[in-house]
């Protein structure tokens, strides 16, 4: 087992020295709560280990983000060894994630927003869209396995009836998920933490960060 800091002491102590390997690692939460600078922040640190990371992204990543949290990095190297896909429907999501799995020295793997086109579609094709979902689901469990890479899905959320912060999501493939963590806003420029699932760590075990021009701190 072999873990990828995030280089943020509070989200690194949360998960036992960071993201790890060979699992698929879910997070959620409210828009602006943190989940896209934390992706770029984990391919920050993995192509800084001179691996390439596949970045599957249906919600538009700001690149100006990016270069902001590499100011104490060479940013070139790094956006170099950043692989960018852009799905517009689920259907080019599947075909771009099976594109980005056959990467060489791949380290790392980032599906934000997983289930975007999963949410737009379940209405009009239910049966189709559970099924490219959990197809999806399983190439990412199976490659990280296999491949002993690092995977982070991203998903939106909905408020239920008691208004809890949940994952709008399949099911049937939460099984496939071996670490979840809810982010929150608390603050202006402070986020909670809190994790859901894991195998290691307790339910419910919290921390807080700072989002800052530099990154997750």
């Amino acid at each position: 087992m072999k873990h990828l800091e995030i280089k943020c002491k509070s989200l690194d102590f949360l998960l036992n020295g960071g993201i790890e390997n060979s699992i698929i690692t879910k997070i959620f939460g409210e828009a602006g709560s943190g989940k896209t600078n934390l992706c770029l922040q984990a391919s920050r640190e993995c192509t800084n280990n001179e691996k390439k990371v596949a970045y599957i992204d249906s919600e538009g990543v700001s690149l100006e983000r990016l270069i902001q949290i590499c100011t104490d990095y060479n940013y070139k190297d790094i956006l170099s060894r950043i692989i960018f896909f852009n799905p517009s429907s689920i259907e080019e999501q599947e075909l771009m994630l099976e594109e980005a799995l056959k990467i060489k020295n791949l380290g790392l793997i980032i599906v934000d927003t997983i289930n975007l086109f999963y949410r737009i579609n379940l209405e009009d094709n239910k049966e189709g869209t559970m099924r490219s979902f959990t197809r999806q689901m399983a190439n990412l469990q199976i490659a990280s396995r296999e491949k002993k890479i690092y995977t982070i899905i991203v998903e939106q959320v909905f408020t239920d009836k008691n208004g809890n912060i949940k994952p709008f999501t399949n099911r049937d493939t939460e099984h496939m998920v071996k670490t979840s963590i809810k982010l929150e806003k608390v603050d202006v420029g402070l986020r909670q933490a809190t994790i859901v699932k894991h195998r290691s760590e307790p339910e419910e075990k919290k921390v807080i960060f700072k989002i800052t021009q530099k990154g997750l701190e």
